[in-house]
């Protein structure tokens, strides 16, 4: 099987928005945050509605 070329996430995170600390990284950073928050409010709701019998719409 052939050798894979990985590149770490860190490099390419460097590579599109920046060096860790510099504008565009953190909005970044900010936003990824925000989006897994969402989510996981979201996920407690269905688990919620769930345990409740309640529709899921």
């Amino acid at each position: 099987m052939a050798q894979m070329n990985l590149t770490p996430l860190d490099d390419v995170l460097d590579k599109h928005f920046g060096k860790v600390g510099t504008p565009k990284r953190n909005a970044f950073e900010s936003d990824v945050d925000e989006a897994l928050h969402v989510n996981r409010i979201g996920e407690a709701i269905k688990k919620a509605r769930i345990e409740q019998n309640k529709p899921l719409d």
